[in-house]
């Protein structure tokens, strides 16, 4: 064999690499199963806390590690407020799951205000809100690192 068809050869087979592990980590992010829950920790004359409680599944064969969520909270279209940055890890094994509990979103009351009086009726009354939650993170494969996100429209829990 010629130099030419050797390094057809080599990258023929580098390409199928690729390949295999772009489509195992495809698989891998749409099985990813991810359950918020919002609820309001506090409201007052300084304004509005929620808490952002994230469950994390990973129904496969693959364990891997993945940076402490970030997530950011909406109404009707409009950001309410989002966490702090976390540098932390967080490993989650084949077929296990990770919890993270109490992610607190500050929002300013000039913020409640600005963004809707109707969340505030809506909370006072403990009538149901639906918000949007994006929950951010990087997943670390060991090999390749890759950004995944989650976006749900949920009800707001008093």
């Amino acid at each position: 064999m010629n130099a030419t068809g050797k390094i057809a050869l080599v990258a023929a087979g580098g390409g199928v690499i690729v390949y295999l592990v772009a489509s195992k980590l495809s698989r891998m992010k749409t099985n990813l199963i991810v359950t918020p829950v919002v609820t309001v920790s506090s409201f007052g004359l300084t304004g509005l806390v929620l808490r952002a409680d994230v469950s994390i599944k990973n129904p496969s064969t693959g364990s891997f590690k993945m940076r402490f969520p970030f997530v950011s909270l909406y109404y009707k279209g409009t950001l309410l407020g989002s966490s702090n940055l976390v540098s932390q890890d967080i490993s989650v094994d084949a077929f296990g799951e990770a919890n993270i509990q109490k992610i607190l979103i500050e929002i300013p009351i000039s913020g409640v205000l600005n963004v809707a009086s109707g969340l505030i009726d809506a909370i006072q009354n403990k009538l149901p809100v639906k918000i949007t939650i994006k929950v951010s993170t990087l997943i670390d494969l060991g090999f390749t690192k890759v950004n995944y996100d989650d976006i749900q429209e949920i009800s707001l829990k008093s």
